[in-house]
Formats: C-alpha cells, sequence, structure tokens
C-alpha cells in the first residue's frame, strides 16, 4: 500500500516521457520533410534557372559515365552538358551521381563500351551475367535519349529497344591517329602482337593460369588452336601481351615472347615492332587495341565473331575468319600472309578516311542534333566542328 503513489507518480512520469518523446520525433520528421520539400524547391528552381537561361552546371563525371566534348573549328575544346553510360550501374553511388548531374542540366546517351551492354551479358564469368543482379533493375534506355552501338543490325535488334535512336558509333572510333604513328625507324621483331591479360597466376598444382574473365572475352582458349596454327606451319613469331607465366600450345614456346601486364605508355610503343594484330575476341565491345593497331598501320587477323570492332574490317584493312572453324583457317591465313608482304593492306589510311575525331566526331555530331534541342544544351552546334567522347 505504501509504494502506490510512488507508481502512480512513476506511471505519470514515464507517460509524460512518452508524450515528450512522441513529440520529440514528430517535430524531427516534420523537420526533415520541411528540408526535403525545401531542397526540391531549390533544386527544382536551379533546374529550371539553367534550362531557360542557359546557364548549366556542367560536372566532371567518372566511369562508367563518360563525358563529351565539343570541339571548335579552331581546335579549342567544351565539355559539354551531354554525358555516356558506358556500363550498367554496379554501384549505388551510380544512381545518386545520374540523379544529380539530371538536376543540374546534363543529358545522357547509352554507349556499348562494355562486352553486349546494354544486352544480356554473355560472360559466365563476369558478376552481371547474372540477370538479378541489380544492375539490371534500371532501364537504360529510360535513363538516356540516344544509343552509340558497336553492334551489327541483328544485333542491334536484340538488345536496342525498338525504335530508340541509335548510332553505330564506339570509342575505338577515336584513336589518335595524330599521336599514335607508325615509326620506320623501329625494327619489326614479332609477327603479330595478341592481348590478353591473364586472370590470375598459375598454381604449382595447375597445368596453366586461371581462365576466367580475360579469357572469355578474349576468347583465349580457342585462340590457342589458331596460335598452333600459326606457329607449326608457318613459324610467325608473336607477343602475346599479359600473360606472363602462363602456358602456351607446344608449337609455340619458342616462337612467342610472353609479358606482364604493361603501363599504357610502354604498351602503345609495342605496335610498331609488330607487322600484324591478332584478334580472337569474341564478347569485346570494339576493343581500343584494335583501333590504335590500325593507326600504327597494323592489318587486323580478327575473329568474325566479334561483338564490336567487325566495323574496321575491309579489304585494305585485314581479314576475317571463324574461331569455330580452325579447319578453314590455313587458306585466309595464307592469302593474309601473301598481301601482308606485298604491303597490299593499308589500315592506318583507311582508317584516317572513315574514323578517328574528324569523320566520325561530324557523324556523333549529326547525331546529336537529331536528339537534343540546341537550348537544352551548353554549346551552339553552329559554333563547334565536330563532338568527341572525353577519352
Amino acid at each position: 500500500m505504501l509504494n502506490y503513489p510512488i507508481l502512480k507518480y512513476s506511471s505519470r512520469l514515464l507517460d509524460k516521457s512518452k508524450h515528450l518523446l512522441i513529440q520529440y520525433y514528430k517535430k524531427i520528421i516534420l523537420t526533415l520533410i520541411v528540408i526535403l520539400i525545401l531542397t526540391s524547391f531549390i533544386y527544382g528552381a536551379r533546374y529550371v534557372y539553367n534550362k531557360y537561361t542557359g546557364k548549366l552546371d556542367v560536372i566532371q563525371m567518372k566511369r562508367p559515365f563518360l563525358n563529351v566534348y565539343a570541339v571548335k573549328p579552331d581546335g579549342s575544346e567544351i565539355m559539354t552538358n551531354i554525358v555516356l553510360i558506358t556500363h550498367p550501374f554496379t554501384r549505388d553511388e551510380c544512381e545518386v551521381q545520374y540523379n544529380e548531374a539530371k538536376v543540374k542540366g546534363m543529358h545522357f546517351l547509352g554507349c556499348s563500351s562494355y562486352s553486349e551492354f546494354p544486352g544480356p551479358i554473355s560472360n559466365v564469368h563476369d558478376v552481371l551475367h547474372d540477370p538479378k543482379h541489380t544492375a539490371w533493375g534500371y532501364d537504360y534506355f529510360t535513363l538516356t535519349r540516344g544509343w552509340l552501338s558497336c553492334f551489327r543490325p541483328e544485333n542491334n535488334a536484340k538488345w536496342i529497344k525498338a525504335g530508340f535512336p541509335c548510332a553505330n558509333i564506339t570509342e575505338s572510333d577515336f584513336a589518335n591517329y595524330e599521336q599514335h604513328k607508325p615509326d620506320p625507324d623501329v625494327k619489326k621483331e614479332y609477327d603479330f602482337i595478341y592481348i590478353c591479360l591473364k586472370d590470375g597466376d598459375k598454381k604449382p598444382e595447375d597445368k596453366d593460369c586461371p581462365t576466367t574473365w580475360q579469357a572469355h572475352n578474349r576468347n583465349y582458349e580457342k585462340a590457342k588452336t589458331f596460335l598452333d596454327i600459326m606457329c607449326k606451319k608457318y613459324k610467325l613469331k608473336g607477343l602475346l601481351v599479359g600473360r606472363i607465366g602462363c602456358e602456351m600450345p607446344p608449337n609455340c614456346h619458342q616462337l612467342m615472347e610472353l609479358t606482364d601486364f604493361m603501363p599504357y605508355h610502354d604498351f602503345i610503343k609495342t605496335y610498331n615492332k609488330c607487322k600484324f594484330i591478332f584478334l580472337p575476341n569474341f564478347s569485346d565491345a570494339s576493343p581500343r587495341c584494335l583501333s590504335e593497331a590500325m593507326c600504327f598501320n597494323l592489318p587486323v587477323l580478327m575473329n568474325s565473331g566479334i561483338v564490336g570492332g567487325w566495323q574496321f574490317l575491309d579489304k585494305d584493312t585485314g581479314a576475317f575468319f571463324d574461331a569455330d572453324k580452325p579447319d578453314e583457317f590455313p587458306p585466309i591465313l595464307d592469302n593474309f600472309i601473301k598481301k601482308l608482304t606485298n604491303n597490299e593492306y593499308k589500315p592506318r589510311d583507311w582508317f584516317i578516311q572513315n574514323y578517328g575525331k574528324y569523320h566520325s566526331g561530324k557523324r556523333f555530331k549529326a547525331f546529336t542534333q537529331e536528339i537534343f534541342k540546341e537550348k537544352e544544351l551548353n554549346f551552339k552546334f553552329s559554333e563547334v566542328d565536330y563532338l568527341k567522347p572525353g577519352i
């Protein structure tokens, strides 16, 4: 009986504390709502102001985003408010960065620079091979206004949304042939170069280095058959970049030099030491090493099944072979070596006449003119010569 007043007082105190706590939380929630509304209003007003005054807040972005630059006739460059999405969103911050950029008046185009993206990734060693990966929760055609594709028409039909604005333009179109030049004073030490980085070092108990992501995209398992043919029958000497310490086909041990991963400024010099580039690659979206090799005047021996890069092959630049039909390879190689020996291939001249920043850049500019109204952009089309990705 003596404790009842104390219990009643404690109960009233507890009720009062609960009431105060509820009121406190209500104030916090109300404050957060007000902040959210004010922030939305400020950003919304800023967007409207930017849109109608042309004073856009252009921002530098990092992969998977790639800024686009407009180049004036005098060579000066403007970082535009157009950005490419080159890779699926594998990090939450990608969505945050995208939304922040949209508020600031940035506009987006898709760009096929990663395997079959925006289509399903065929590489079973890639986390994005899983269709349930969070990166596939985004509709990249909703996020963009158009698409730069490296695919053949039949793959565009499968992987690009029907009716979506699309142009055959790739990052590799813009290889810098003014910087990448053949040097006649450099001795040709190798017949060919093949780039296939290893996926890890060979362990003592293993026969070879692990073959996962890199090996799949560069089609290494099938490539070994063709390397063996080139070594055994034709005694061709090759430079294999990125697979030091790994096994070679039996007939290539004395004819192929293997390197480790090379810094870019060292790697780019190796093209001048080679006569042609061997490209058995499969799930590769128009590899830049292809167009760079062409700038150094290296003809191309390429897998006809490559995802992107096929557009660079012409009678003046090289030859296709079918990576699934090694029996058909010898006559193709015979003809290729004959034309190579007779200097019939002109890959550098062909690339300059058809691609590079001027030709591909003007096509890029024309494509954006079809998609964007000039008032949406931070430059005038009449004042720029061409557009280019910031690679």
